[in-house]
């Protein structure tokens, strides 16, 4: 099942990147990447939570700033996303679709290369990744993030666990990632 589901997920990467690739040569290097990607949000490689917050440099974070901006700070009814992207060199990005301003969801386009998603809650709401979070992190199999005034919380898809990565607004400080970079 996880390997057809896997299998699936490769073409799917594929005809999305394959859409948006310039030449041959780019379509062969996004599907690389693709098939790279579907198998390590797997369990057993290093598309753990762990080594994806040991990849969140102080771009990164700056990210969450905006994020959390665009959210007002978690006092509106709205939400933000943080796409983590892993480059084709191993290296990663953050991604901040432009916001839809929807009341206490996001919509936005599955990005290929794609490891993590990070999402605004508002302060009057739930802190931890919601059912809806949750699906959408094991549907991809990629560690889903809620940035809140009380903390960052965390579904890991590979423990199937819920947890607090920072807490209070700590996530917004590019030391306190230190501890998890390798």
């Amino acid at each position: 099942m996880k390997r057809t589901l896997s299998i699936t997920m490769i073409v799917w990467l594929f005809s999305a990147a394959a859409a948006h690739a310039q030449t041959l040569r780019e379509v062969a290097v996004v599907a690389q990447a693709a098939a790279h990607d579907a198998t390590a949000g797997s369990p057993d490689t290093q598309g753990s939570a762990a080594a994806v917050m040991s990849r969140f440099n102080s771009e990164i974070v700056k990210s969450f700033h905006k994020a959390w901006y665009h959210a007002g700070m978690g006092n509106a009814p709205i939400e933000a996303v943080v796409l983590i992207i892993r480059n084709v060199d191993g290296s990663c990005k953050a991604v901040l679709p432009d916001p839809t301003h929807q009341h206490y969801r996001f919509r936005f386009q599955w990005q290929p290369g794609t490891i993590a998603v990070i999402h605004t809650h508002p302060a009057n709401g739930k802190p931890e990744p919601s059912a809806t979070d949750i699906d959408v992190a094991e549907r991809f199999h990629v560690p889903m993030f809620t940035l809140t005034i009380i903390g960052m919380f965390l579904y890991d898809p590979a423990t199937n666990v819920v947890s607090r990565v920072q807490p209070g607004l700590d996530w917004s400080i590019d030391s306190k990632w230190a501890r998890y970079r390798r």
